[in-house]
């Protein structure tokens, strides 16, 4: 017969059967912290962000005086501090915007510049083209004052 005390009886029988339901712990659970809260706000999920402001505000409504630095100082950068929209730009930002741009222009023109070169020349635009439509047009005579039939008046004198 072993001396157990009453205590390590009902701790036991709870050890041994781990499928009962636990009770709840008879301490609050602590509010989350506020100290640093400026270098831990991003990281902070959701919930825990609501539940800080929350207990802020409630704060708030108080007597400021009552209102610890941190509170104080929490309250603040809540309100006014430097995150979510009023949050800084990173300042490589701009670069890589430009790195970015530049590299898809540049990768745009150079497509470009290779289909270009790969097009079948204009039959019309060929020198030959244009030197039988000179003759053509002087033989019918057409703008007599300033295209090629005008340049073969000259120098013919008429």
């Amino acid at each position: 017969m072993s001396i157990m005390t009453k205590k390590e009886q009902t701790k036991c029988s709870l050890d041994s059967e781990p499928f009962l339901p636990r009770a709840a712990p008879s301490r609050p659970v602590p509010p989350p912290s506020i100290a640093a809260l400026e270098t831990r706000w991003g990281k902070l999920p959701e919930a825990e962000q609501g539940a800080i402001a929350d207990r802020l505000a409630v704060a708030e409504k108080g007597d400021w005086k009552a209102m610890s630095l941190e509170e104080k100082r929490a309250a603040y950068f809540i309100a006014y501090g430097a995150h979510g929209a009023r949050n800084q730009p990173d300042p490589n930002l701009t670069k890589a915007v430009f790195a970015w741009s530049a590299l898809f222009v540049g990768i745009a023109f150079g497509m470009y510049s290779w289909w270009e070169t790969q097009k079948p020349k204009i039959r019309t635009m060929t020198p030959e083209w244009k030197a039988a439509e000179d003759e053509r047009a002087i033989e019918l005579k057409q703008n007599p004052f300033q295209g090629a039939y005008a340049a073969e008046r000259k120098k013919n004198g008429n």
